[in-house]
């Protein structure tokens, strides 16, 4: 009997051993995956490759990439909830997630997850069409308040981050716009280009590719964006609108602690690799390095305003 008893012991014990979760001595001890909710290609795929490239110079491990587009970034979430809370399965998202998380229907809440790295800062942009009817953002804000709700501006989604800021913007102004979804911020441009939209809301990073036959009358950055130095901030011109669309990293939760710590660290060495430094300054884009704890605090503060104007627009009840 005693002898049964120290068998089952031991067998106990050694469950409990093997399947302790990963330290940070044995990590990573397999690729790491980074998934994301963008299409191939987007410019939040191209960021996660490039910095992914460095993070495997920096852990010694593969690194790869998985775009899982669908549901607003829900169907990559999935993804990232059904791996084990290891630090092997990474999950990219960006401004959106406290907000589109908040809509009704939202199969999670961005506190399933736990915030990681806040990796690039890309400053929204207001695109008009090239030699158009605006100018700049004055124009465009005079014909918002003289044509109440039919001025019409497009970007991402509804409840976006793009609509969001064009919501601030509106506000400040004392205008109101009428808001038109696209299936992206580019599919937006595309249509300012046309003449289907007056304007759009987009982001500064992707403006060389439609420099040619559109403007930009106004960025959220603080300052002017060095590789266009020409476009004026929104703050210049009267406003307070200093806002960035950011990308960064979540894990699961329940990760150990020093699994969290050395991931933190793999990423911030790419992040501050030379050849991420120099794609961050090609792309128009800046470091969003913080804190795990003050990147968590940001969360909360931006959910809570995020919050407030869903509320205002009709999108959420209390």
């Amino acid at each position: 009997m005693l002898k049964r008893l120290w068998t089952l012991c031991a067998l106990a014990i050694a469950a409990v051993f093997f399947s302790a979760p990963v330290i940070a001595d044995e990590y990573p001890s397999r690729p790491i995956k980074i998934v994301h909710g963008s299409s191939a290609g987007a410019p939040q795929d191209v960021m996660l490759r490039k910095l992914a490239e460095a993070m495997e110079k920096a852990s010694g491990s593969p690194v790869v990439v998985e775009p899982r587009p669908g549901g607003t970034g829900q169907v990559a979430m999935a993804y990232l909830k059904g791996q084990p809370a290891d630090g092997h399965t990474i999950f990219s998202d960006a401004t959106g997630i406290t907000s589109v998380l908040q809509l009704p229907g939202a199969a999670y809440e961005w506190t399933d997850f736990t915030p990681l790295y806040r990796i690039q800062l890309d400053p929204f942009a207001l695109y008009v069409k090239r030699d158009g009817k605006y100018a700049s953002l004055d124009d465009l804000i005079k014909d918002m308040k003289a044509r109440p709700n039919e001025v019409r501006i497009g970007g991402y989604g509804t409840g976006s981050p793009h609509q969001i800021t064009a919501i601030f913007l509106a506000d400040q102004a004392g205008a109101q716009l009428n808001w038109v979804p696209y299936k992206s911020g580019s599919d937006a441009i595309a249509a300012v280009m046309a003449g289907d939209l007056d304007a759009a809301m987009s982001n500064i990073s992707v403006y060389g590719r439609f420099k040619e036959k559109t403007s930009v009358v106004g960025v959220t950055a603080e300052d002017r964006v060095k590789a266009h130095p020409d476009v004026p901030t929104i703050d210049e011109q009267g406003f307070d609108l200093s806002r960035y669309h950011w990308r960064g990293m979540f894990i699961n939760n329940g990760t150990d602690e020093s699994v969290v710590d050395k991931l933190y660290a793999i990423v911030d060495q790419g992040v501050n690799s030379e050849d991420f430094q120099e794609y961050l300054t090609a792309s128009s884009t800046l470091q969003g390095t913080m804190s795990r704890a003050d990147f968590e605090k940001m969360l909360e503060e931006q959910a809570k305003n995020d919050a407030v104007t869903l509320r205002k627009i009709g999108m959420i009840q209390d």
